[in-house]
């Protein structure tokens, strides 16, 4: 025999569908992100400061700046990859941070050593520029490397801090990796090709 409930009249107003009760306003949703998106900001006046100080650089050699959006997106994609596996081991409590940490660092260098493999001979190839070829593949490799480790250290470091890591993590993550990944590829042109 199934049950039966009974609603009085002024409790079915009180209920909500269940898409309302997980979903906030907009001005709370607002609230919640804008901050992270402001740090965002901030970060992307440093990297075009950072940009800035390669000025002489870029005008002797133009080709340089090809490759920065690359570099940046491939630091971004491997970071979040590594994001998403971070927050849902926090939010199923399975993130063990020493044992990870090792295993994605281990993940981001073989991730950047596989795409700078593609990446060098395709640009060496295109450009007859093997020190530029080689600057873009190490940057690859160390923006990858370093990207893991942000993408999983800061939704751990959110979490313990008791900020909601699906919302700081993304956002503060990216340009993190964005400000490391330009400011590495930069000092390793610097050196391979004076």
């Amino acid at each position: 025999m199934s049950k039966i409930s009974i609603v009085s009249p002024g409790s079915a107003e009180k209920r909500q569908a269940p898409e309302t009760r997980w979903r906030p306003p907009p001005i709370r949703r607002t609230r919640d992100r804008l901050p992270w998106l402001l740090v965002g900001l901030i970060g992307s006046f440093i990297a075009t400061f950072i940009m800035s100080r390669f000025e002489g650089l870029l005008s002797a050699r133009v080709a340089v700046s090809f490759f920065v959006p690359g570099i940046v997106y491939l630091a971004d994609a491997i970071g979040t990859q590594t994001e998403a596996v971070a927050v849902r081991g926090l939010s199923l409590s399975h993130l063990s941070l020493r044992h990870l940490l090792g295993s994605e660092l281990r993940t981001g260098f073989l991730i950047g050593l596989s795409l700078a493999g593609f990446s060098v001979p395709a640009i060496w190839l295109a450009f007859g520029d093997f020190p530029l070829a080689l600057a873009v593949g190490l940057a690859i490799i160390t923006a990858g490397t370093i990207a893991t480790t942000v993408g999983l250290f800061l939704p751990w470091l959110l979490s313990r801090l008791g900020k909601d890591p699906a919302f700081g993590a993304g956002p503060t993550a990216t340009i993190l990796q964005d400000v490391l990944s330009i400011l590495i590829y930069f000092l390793i042109v610097q050196v391979l090709l004076r």
